[in-house]
């Protein structure tokens, strides 16, 4: 019995060995450089993350540094970690047999003193593709949420403030004032230090434009662009980024919230002034859902196309929402900033609940 409670033990120990080994094998380092560079027959691109005594910085394609969040560059640890890229320490390999193709450099510096050092043209480390295929997605999307946000054109929009809306996911909508009956929507990126908006054919958004960045404003590139249907841009126009109001009025579909473009005019300002609301809704027609407000606002109708994500005052006493189009007089107040197939999913189930508050 003796020596089978020994050999037990010895087991336990030798079994707690192996896993403190293999913890300490799978340790995350810290990093404090990270600088990946591809080129060739692509556009070369490259990208430099630095830790300061401010925190992270991100710099692409040699452009001006700008503080990264701190999620991201653990992002990119566990990215390291989870292909194994310290094992790429070393390779410095080439396929002479290739006239043209792709070459990398990455070079990956630790806190602890470790670091990476890789290099290829044309012959690529296991696990090459599938690592950089997920380091351009966690990019992407960190460059969608850096430059997210609504800017305002610094001139005279129709009838109000024309802003354009990038959203986080990728897509933007832009409406040239309260007066204007069209709505811009499509997707964006950036290349360098331009801003490319194309317009999404099927929601009826034909149009294409690129902005230059700078700070936080976008300059209108007319040369490269389609003119805007209602608002005459000059070469240089600027668009500045909007500071989120303190007291930002945030809508919930039921207990979802989603994010709202609200236009500024005197019915999305009377209406500020009864939160928190609560609108019981009905669907009506196969493409919207209607409420009582219960007390009549300012309103300014006009004849208005109705977009998936439109919100709109009908009679001065009800709150209308789409999530398919319509044509009718109305007045507008805000637009969801989510996909058409977002809306659908949120309104053409059953009855909602909308509910408007304050987010102080």
């Amino acid at each position: 019995m003796k020596r089978a409670l020994l050999a037990l033990l010895a087991l336990l120990l030798a079994f707690a060995c192996v896993c403190a080994s293999a913890d300490a094998a799978q340790e995350k380092h810290s990093i404090s450089r990270f600088y990946y560079s591809r080129g060739g027959s692509m556009m070369p691109q490259s990208v430099e993350i630095l830790l300061t005594e401010d925190g992270f910085t991100l710099s692409e394609n040699d452009g001006a540094a700008r503080p990264l969040d701190a999620a991201f560059a653990e992002e990119i640890e566990t990215l390291l970690e989870k292909h194994r890229v310290d094992e790429w320490n070393g390779f410095h390999e080439s396929d002479p047999r290739v006239l043209d193709g792709e070459a990398f450099v990455l070079v990956v510096e630790y806190l602890d003193g470790a670091g990476v050092y890789a290099s290829g043209e044309n012959a690529f480390p296991d696990g090459y593709y599938k690592a950089v295929e997920e380091l351009t997605d966690l990019l992407q999307r960190e460059k969608w949420a850096s430059l997210s946000g609504v800017y305002v054109y610094e001139g005279e929009g129709f009838g109000g403030d024309f802003t354009i809306t990038l959203n986080a996911d990728g897509t933007y909508r832009f409406h040239e004032g309260p007066l204007s009956s069209y709505i811009g929507l499509g997707s964006w990126d950036v290349y360098y230090d331009a801003l490319y908006l194309y317009g999404d054919e099927e929601a009826g958004s034909d149009l294409d434009f690129v902005f230059g960045l700078k700070e936080d404003s976008l300059i209108y590139l007319a040369q490269e662009s389609d003119a805007f249907p209602y608002v005459k841009l000059p070469d240089g126009a600027k668009f500045s980024r909007q500071d989120p109001k303190e007291d930002a009025m945030k809508l919930f579909i039921n207990d979802t919230a989603v994010p709202v473009t609200w236009e500024d005019n005197a019915s999305v300002e009377a209406l500020r002034q009864l939160l928190p609301l609560t609108v019981r809704m009905s669907m009506y027609g196969g493409f919207e859902q209607v409420g009582p407000i219960g007390q009549s606002l300012p309103r300014s109708d006009r004849q208005t196309e109705t977009a998936p994500g439109d919100i709109v005052l009908y009679s001065g006493n009800q709150i209308v929402i789409f999530y398919g189009e319509n044509a009718w007089s109305y007045t507008r107040l805000g637009h969801v900033d989510l996909s058409p197939k977002e809306m659908a999913d949120l309104l053409s189930r059953g009855n909602v609940t909308l509910t408007i508050a304050l987010q102080n």
